[in-house]
């Protein structure tokens, strides 16, 4: 049986068609000439329009990935147990949030390596001795999951293979936010909770996914989904990543004469 059902898989490819329309219909308006290396661009400037859309196709697409993430997510959990951009606000004990603020801070200053266990032991600790007093503040939360037959609750944030600082640490603070708001106030302190950063592909492969800026705040054994591992946790199929990339591959090769007509008017001859 298929990770990915047709009625997904439909969906994924509509979603697919939206950005390669896209960027055929900005091939046929007079492209812009980008600065760039002057060596590089002296060579290729014919070519530039052409590898500048090409370069903004990937941009694209990247955005689209949290759009595939929640129909595979929704395919393979059910309706009912997949949230997605869950806008909240966010009550929790002071002395919850106040370790929180500790693991940032110490990570943020490079006091100690993430690691992913101690870090939920002591949140989870936090939530199980609640300080009377409470803040309150709002969250977006990007994918919520809920495994109902084990009573067992997920949280992402899903993001491409290199962020910048500040889209890492602020992930970080919502994941660590997340666990402690979904222990107490889904799970009611009852359960299992994971809360992980999840990396559409791996820029590296085949070598191991590598970001300094990444790991300084998340742990790779568990605070880390990468790849294969990402699209097979949400499909909860170990093929859910290789169905995936096939549907991408599909696509290209039944619009290959038209994505080619459309991006070859961007060489200028």
């Amino acid at each position: 049986m298929n990770a990915i059902s047709p009625k997904a898989k439909k969906h994924i490819l509509s979603l697919i068609d939206v950005v390669i329309n896209k960027y055929l219909k900005k091939a046929e308006k007079t492209p812009k000439a980008n600065s760039g290396n002057p060596f590089v661009m002296a060579i290729l400037k014919d070519f530039e329009p052409l590898l500048h859309r090409i370069h903004g196709l990937k941009t694209s697409i990247g955005s689209e990935m949290e759009k595939i993430a929640e129909v595979i997510a929704l395919d393979a959990w059910g309706k009912e147990n997949v949230k997605r951009k869950l806008n909240i606000k966010v009550e929790l004990p002071v002395n919850v949030f106040q370790i929180i603020d500790s693991i940032i801070n110490n990570l943020a200053n490079a006091k100690k390596l993430s690691n992913y266990e101690s870090e939920k032991e002591l949140v989870i600790r936090a939530c199980n001795t609640p300080s009377k007093s409470t803040e309150i503040y709002t969250y977006e939360f990007d994918l919520q999951l809920l495994d109902k037959r084990n009573n067992h609750l997920y949280y992402l944030e899903m993001k491409g293979p290199d962020p910048n600082t500040t889209e890492v640490s602020g992930a970080k603070k919502r994941l660590l936010v997340a666990m402690a708001y979904g222990y107490i106030n889904v799970l009611k302190g009852k359960g299992e909770i994971e809360s992980q950063f999840g990396i559409y592909y791996n820029n590296k492969y085949p070598k191991p996914y590598r970001n300094p800026k990444v790991h300084y705040y998340f742990d790779p054994d568990g605070g880390i989904l990468v790849q294969d591992k990402f699209w097979n946790f949400l499909g909860r199929n170990k093929t859910t990543y290789s169905e995936l990339l096939q549907i991408f591959e599909i696509y290209g090769k039944r619009n290959k004469d038209r994505i080619w007509d459309g991006f070859s008017k961007l060489i200028q001859i």
